[in-house]
């Protein structure tokens, strides 16, 4: 079992990464960004407040980033970090030897190649095709192994239903995901338990700084992309977007304003 000072330990310094890539991208955003989503949805939604804008369009924003960051810098190097903990007496834990895998464990008799993503909606029809392909050609180089070879794809959070077709490749979610790396039925909810210190401390620091960058935005976007009336100018939204002739870039703002939108 993984001690709890041990596990803490690790969340903490993981967490202190994901903090810092997630205030520096949202540092980086900028109006042009936010603007390059898809802007008939919002229309279509029935926002018409500048406020009310930017607030959807910069939380959409921030949501897929944050998904991308936590993929990456946690539960990836998590999911190395407990396999090496939890299996040290009986496998060796060594990074991936091939595209598509991020780590492996082997023993005596068998060699585990994984590959670990975030949520269980991670793949398309054709990414899914590349990933099992990737996982044949490491069973093709590591043939002369002569050991059982057991791909994986593990899933940080949710569940995986059994394919109606039967696959070579292993798909395990959430705790299923977590008990098989390290052995304990309750680990994913250890994960969870080992945040609450760090994520309060973060949870005050990020909302400060996003508060400061919603209202710079909106200053930003009131200059070119709000009509006289007070409301969201569409017209000027959709341009930017998605006019033949890309809009010009001012040279007072970070962001790009179309022509004739400005006040």
């Amino acid at each position: 079992m993984i001690s709890d000072a041990i596990l803490q330990k690790k969340v903490g310094e993981l967490l202190a990464t994901l903090y810092s890539k997630r205030l520096a991208a949202l540092q980086a955003l900028t109006l042009g960004d936010l603007l390059k989503k898809n802007p008939y949805l919002y229309r279509a939604l029935g926002v018409s407040r500048p406020v009310e804008f930017i607030e959807q369009s910069l939380l959409a924003r921030i949501s897929s980033s944050d998904e991308t960051i936590f993929g990456n810098d946690f539960f990836e190097p998590l999911a190395f970090f407990s396999a090496q903990q939890a299996q040290a007496k009986v496998a060796a834990v060594s990074v991936g030897a091939g595209a598509g895998q991020d780590f492996a464990i082997e023993t005596a008799r068998e060699y585990w190649a994984v590959a670990v993503k975030s949520g269980t909606n991670i793949f398309n029809a054709q990414s899914e095709k590349g990933q099992s392909a990737e996982f044949q050609q490491l069973q093709a180089r590591l043939k002369k192994l002569g050991k059982m070879f057991r791909p994986i794809i593990g899933y940080g959070y949710g569940r995986k239903a059994a394919p109606k077709v039967a696959s070579p490749v292993e798909r395990v979610a959430g705790q299923k995901f977590w008990e098989l790396l390290t052995g304990e039925a309750d680990f994913y909810l250890r994960i969870s338990r080992a945040m609450e210190t760090f994520a309060k401390d973060h949870a005050l620091t990020f909302r400060q700084a996003l508060a400061l960058k919603q209202d710079a935005l909106l200053r930003e976007f009131m200059i070119g992309f709000v009509a006289p009336s007070g409301h969201v100018d569409w017209d000027a939204v959709v341009a930017f977007n998605s006019s033949a002739v890309a809009p010009r870039r001012t040279r007072t703002t970070s962001s790009v304003t179309s022509k004739g939108a400005s006040s």
